[in-house]
């Protein structure tokens, strides 16, 4: 794939060029490691390194086109071209490189703080059950059909999209569902893209490191739904959620609401049944009523289901298919369930935010008539750590602090952060400090008895722990079968 420059250049509105635009451009990249001769180099200001540091090392591997928001000076037979903002230069130049594949595609975006992976499985499910040829983006992985990558971050950045998109539409897919977070939205990633239809999920306090406040993560979610409104067909809300009316107001497109609480909504759920193995209600859509199961407990699971009830139906998918999709759909390491002969129940969960272990432990409370015992850490975000602690401590009986992903901090630090919130609950509450997470999930399951249920939150799916710049092999799912089933 080889473009020229001038042409390449087009969708750029504000933009200096200073040298030849007739040169062939091969590739774009924004790593300078990953330079090849005939690239177009794009300078990102990132959060640990500057692109601009790297034009010569881009230079020295055959770039002879650089694109930047600082001044800078390179050789004479070097193009510059200097625009206000790389990041949404590097989206709109790879949209065009690619020749706008989101165009060829059904995109759907899924927006919101929790329920994005759920809801992203549940849609990608429902979509298949309708022969559909479905890729899917999120957290967990990027599923491209014949090969899976493991997610890099929630929504790819938006070389990465693009390029993923382009091969999906040489596959022939028809559909990509995607998870589409806050940081996607601020720093350009699904710039350039064309979403057919949108659902917004919830929205409670989180990434405030990113956000500072709540404005401006409000305004974050709302630029999704703003860019929505351009090509989009229909936006899926839940209209239960505090914040659903901000985002009606800033999308233009036809809007299918959904809830529990509200009975204006167009597709609700009713006679709700919680269980340990999932959940069984009623649902009231625009195509009828029908009886739905999910294998996933919790009532902010229904919500989930709901909003792949609405994707379906915006879709032209008949109830039927939608309910046999859904009664099938799982999803790795949310609300899991380990067995392995054990008198007491044992769940992983990526609750990882104040709102989703809060969530998280209310379903395991109208699961258990014993003990809840719940082992978390809190790895990002400062903001969050002292509010995981006031859940655990209204909502758990027991709980073990221990290392997430801590990165550069130290673990002893963050759980005096997650401390200072159970200590202005209750100074009498009960929790252990375990920094190991092996030994902390270990506890938890020594201290178990017949009844109870231990909740262990916060990875989920994730197989890994990163400490300082490594990512250590960790799952808690398999570390917890491993510790069953060698006995306790």
């Amino acid at each position: 794939m080889e473009m020229v420059l001038r042409e390449l250049i087009k969708d750029l509105k504000e933009k200096r060029v200073e040298g030849r635009q007739d040169l062939v451009i091969r590739g774009i990249e924004c790593d300078s490691r990953k330079v090849e001769e005939g690239f177009l180099f794009v300078c990102i200001p990132g959060f640990n390194f500057d692109g601009h540091k790297f034009i010569p090392e881009a230079i020295k591997r055959g770039s002879r086109v650089v694109v930047v928001e600082k001044d800078v000076k390179t050789a004479k037979d070097v193009t510059v071209i200097k625009v206000p903002n790389t990041r949404y230069a590097l989206a709109v130049l790879a949209n065009r490189f690619y020749g706008y594949p989101s165009k060829k595609l059904q995109v759907v975006g899924i927006a919101g703080t929790n329920g994005k992976t759920t809801t992203t499985y549940l849609v990608r499910d429902v979509l298949k059950k309708a022969g559909k040829k479905v890729a899917l983006f999120g957290t967990i992985e990027y599923d491209l059909g014949n090969r899976t990558l493991p997610a890099s971050t929630t929504t790819p950045q938006s070389l990465e999209l693009q390029a993923m998109l382009n091969e999906l539409v040489n596959k022939e897919f028809e559909y990509v569902v995607m998870e589409v977070s806050t940081h996607a939205t601020v720093l350009d990633r699904v710039t350039g893209c064309e979403f057919d239809i949108g659902v917004f999920t919830n929205i409670s306090r989180d990434h405030m490191d990113f956000h500072k406040t709540m404005e401006n993560y409000l305004e974050a979610e709302i630029k999704f739904f703003r860019l929505l409104s351009r090509t989009g067909r229909r936006a899926v809300i839940n209209i239960d959620d505090p914040y659903a009316e901000h985002i009606i107001k800033n999308t233009r497109t036809e809007i299918l609401t959904y809830g529990i609480n509200d009975k204006n909504a167009d597709i609700r759920a009713f006679d709700i049944k919680v269980s340990k193995t999932g959940s069984r209600f009623n649902v009231i859509t625009p195509l009828g009523e029908t009886v739905f199961y999910l294998r996933l407990p919790g009532r902010y699971n229904v919500y989930n289901a709901l909003a792949a009830v609405g994707v379906g139906i915006s879709e032209g998918l008949n109830l039927n298919e939608i309910r046999e999709a859904i009664a099938h759909a799982s999803v790795p390491g949310r609300f899991e369930r380990i067995d392995c002969g054990q008198s007491f129940d044992v769940i992983v969960d990526y609750a990882h935010t104040p709102d989703a272990l809060q969530k998280a432990l209310e379903t395991a409370r109208g699961l258990s008539e014993g003990r809840i015992i719940v082992v978390f850490g809190c790895g990002d975000d400062k903001d969050r750590r002292p509010l995981m602690g006031v859940v655990a401590a209204r909502m758990s009986d027991i709980a073990i602090l221990t290392s997430d992903n801590s990165r550069n901090e130290e673990p002893s630090e963050i759980i005096s952060d997650i401390e200072s919130g159970i200590k202005k609950v209750d100074n009498s509450f009960q929790y252990l400090v375990i920094e190991d997470r092996f030994e902390a999930i270990t506890q938890a399951l020594e201290m178990a008895k017949e009844g109870d249920l231990v909740l262990i939150a916060g990875k989920g799916h994730e197989e890994y722990q990163i400490i300082k710049d490594r990512k250590i092999p960790f799952n808690d799912r398999k570390v917890a079968e491993r510790i069953l089933k060698n006995g306790l």
